[in-house]
């Protein structure tokens, strides 16, 4: 390691120490944004997930989302009782399913985040595109580099 590396780790560590703060802080907003619309920060994960795969199994959606599969198959549930995720029979496997969102749901979620789209342009006015990107790669590899450390 250089010297200029070993003056980063400290940073780095600080800023991964300010993830759980900030986690909190990102699920009280996601909740405050949602208390007209009946939906969890759970349930609105799935139909965001729905949206930007289309189509997805059980498995995919768990991978896709990194979540447990339990938490997954008990938030389709819901999505389906609320009539915002529709099953469909899996070609595949004859006892799986696919789900995607249902008309209603579609537009909910579509909703949801035209909103926090627009709330994220007005803080991202304040960052460079490459202040940007670099914040997504140094993300991307601490989700990995966690992930693996913890085995998943």
């Amino acid at each position: 390691m250089t010297d200029i590396r070993q003056d980063m780790i400290e940073p780095l560590y600080q800023a991964v120490q300010q993830t759980r703060p900030l986690l909190r802080h990102i699920t009280g907003a996601v909740e405050a944004g949602l208390d007209e619309t009946g939906l969890t920060v759970g349930l609105r994960a799935i139909l965001e997930g729905l949206l930007l795969t289309g189509e997805a199994s059980l498995p995919e959606l768990t991978a896709r989302l990194q979540l447990k599969r339990q938490f997954v198959h008990k938030m389709l549930g819901e999505g389906q009782e609320k009539s915002l995720v529709e099953a469909l029979p899996h070609p595949r496997r004859k006892n799986g399913h696919h789900y995607r969102l249902s008309p209603q749901g579609r537009n909910l979620i579509e909703e949801i985040r035209a909103r926090e789209l627009r709330a994220m342009a007005t803080f991202a006015q304040g960052f460079s595109s490459r202040e940007i990107a670099a914040f997504i790669r140094v993300q991307a590899a601490l989700n990995g580099f966690f992930r693996d450390m913890a085995g998943r």
